[in-house]
């Protein structure tokens, strides 16, 4: 797969990659569901099959995308998204997850990546969103995951909301081998000014980038009329290395998957050009594909 395309006026650029997209299976016998209540139900009627995702890919220009986990389909029953990702092993990289709410999600996560075979997890998604909220970021049960992630060679990719960013950073500065990346910015939009603020702390932690998927930015649009300012500051604070995009879908129903991606172009355009590819290709090659 190559990894450069064409920019306005011949500029070659590092082609997309989309690092947050979610798959379902249509075998349901094979890949029951275990809906937990949490997001839309966009796999309610049959969709999200990978093969869909991926000739969606093929039209928008996407290289290669991350299949995370969709807890809110399988729980922590990842089968389908490493199905999904061993029938296309070039475009696609695994984001697996663990019941960090279990006694031992440490262990859990070596059992994972022992018995994935052939294809092994490129990152692990630690879910706090749920009705128990993420009490494992205080109880030593994150530390030991964090720790093992990096024994692995995982990165690790929170789901919370933005009053546990604090925890998140304190976590990452004590492991700051491990790579980091917060599904959404940890859903600032649901707390105001507060929310931003913890978000803009993570910055001071080296480790750890964001995913400004679409829902920050239709957020930032609904909000501001344009998600723009909000990536400039980011970028600004972060720097785009430790931005990448990520399209949730198809979670996220409110615009197609082409549209998505327009809405992040719209979202940079301000930013130069190495920003860019920051934002859209080499940041997440380097969190899931290991690439400087």
């Amino acid at each position: 797969m190559e990894d450069e395309g064409t920019a306005t006026g011949g500029r070659p650029t590092p082609a997309v990659i989309d690092a947050h997209t979610h798959v379902a299976c249509p075998d349901t016998e094979r890949f029951p569901t275990r809906p937990t209540g949490v997001g839309s139900d966009w796999w309610a009627h049959g969709g999200g099959a990978v093969e869909g995702l991926v000739a969606e890919m093929d039209a928008a220009g996407v290289i290669r995308a991350v299949a995370v986990q969709a807890v809110g389909v399988y729980g922590h029953d990842c089968r389908c998204a490493a199905h999904a990702v061993a029938a296309h092993p070039d475009r696609l990289a695994l984001v697996a997850s663990v019941d960090m709410d279990g006694s031992d999600p440490a262990q859990a996560l070596h059992d994972l990546v022992g018995e994935s075979g052939s294809v092994r997890p490129a990152g692990v998604r630690c879910f706090g969103v749920g009705a128990k909220g993420a009490t494992w970021l205080d109880d030593g049960r994150g530390h030991e995951v964090w720790a093992t992630a990096g024994d692995l060679g995982l990165t690790v990719v929170p789901c919370v909301f933005s009053p546990a960013l604090d925890a998140v950073a304190g976590l990452s500065a004590a492991h700051p081998e491990v790579r980091v990346a917060v599904d959404h910015c940890g859903f600032p939009d649901r707390e105001g000014a507060a929310g931003w603020a913890a978000v803009h702390r993570l910055a001071e932690v080296g480790s750890v980038a964001l995913k400004v998927s679409s829902y920050v930015l239709e957020a930032a649009e609904r909000d501001d009329g344009d998600p723009a300012p909000v990536v400039d500051d980011l970028a600004r604070r972060f720097g785009a290395h430790r931005l990448c995009w990520g399209s949730d879908h198809p979670q996220d129903q409110t615009r197609s998957y082409a549209d998505k991606l327009a809405l992040a172009a719209h979202a940079v355009r301000r930013l130069d050009g190495e920003a860019v590819a920051s934002f859209f290709h080499h940041t997440a090659a380097r969190l899931w594909w290991g690439r400087p």
